[in-house]
């Protein structure tokens, strides 16, 4: 396989666009994460794409894609993303070094860690940062929430920029639910309302599906 990837590129005069192209459209690289009957103890077959956790850079511009947030790195730039800090000499980021991005010691990617630590768990569930991502009251996702849009809309948005699909039904309703649980129906209050949101937003970005590639 890598043979022919390599005579394709050879052939294609060197086009990496291509080469990303021709890779992207294969059935190998469009292979479900989900497991069947037959392929669900396979581990090294590449019968079955394999669920891997974003890298730390990645996951930190998802989050503030995601947030509508930005952060800043030292000696960068202030419209930089965390994808383009060239070593973590450069950055004071806690949530880069937590999730395990290489120091730039080395060349090798190997110097990267994917281990899944409590520290990362604590850092997506109550640190100050993810707080301040969620929270925001001057900038952020939730900024700006009177703009006429239903709790209906403003879910199913919430859905599309964690996961780029819609709810499904038990999805929505069950965020319904919660996003108007003791709100008076006449008058709610706008914080309780925001609060709600907030916690949804938390919620839906400490899941699998937005912090796992699959």
């Amino acid at each position: 396989m890598l043979d022919g990837l390599a005579a394709h590129f050879v052939e294609g005069k060197y086009d990496l666009k291509d080469l990303v192209r021709t890779i992207c459209r294969s059935q190998l690289y469009q292979l479900s994460a989900s497991p069947n009957a037959f392929n669900a103890t396979d581990r090294q077959s590449f019968s079955h794409y394999y669920p891997r956790r974003l890298p730390a850079e990645v996951m930190l511009d998802a989050i503030d894609q995601f947030d509508g947030t930005h952060s800043s790195f030292r000696g960068m730039p202030a419209i930089a993303r965390a994808v383009q800090v060239p070593d973590l000499s450069t950055s004071d980021s806690y949530f880069l070094t937590v999730f395990g991005r290489p120091g730039g010691a080395s060349a090798c990617e190997c110097e990267r860690s994917g281990e899944v630590s409590l520290a990362q768990t604590l850092t997506l569930l109550n640190s100050t940062e993810i707080h301040d991502k969620v929270s925001g009251e001057a900038t952020g996702r939730l900024a700006s929430d009177q703009d006429g849009r239903t709790d209906e809309q403003k879910v199913t948005d919430l859905y599309y920029g964690a996961f780029t699909r819609p709810p499904t039904d038990h999805e929505l309703q069950t965020a319904l639910t919660y996003v108007r649980k003791g709100l008076d129906p006449q008058k709610p209050s706008a914080a309780e309302h925001r609060g709600a949101y907030e916690d949804l937003v938390w919620a839906l970005l400490n899941t699998k599906e937005f912090l796992f590639n699959h």
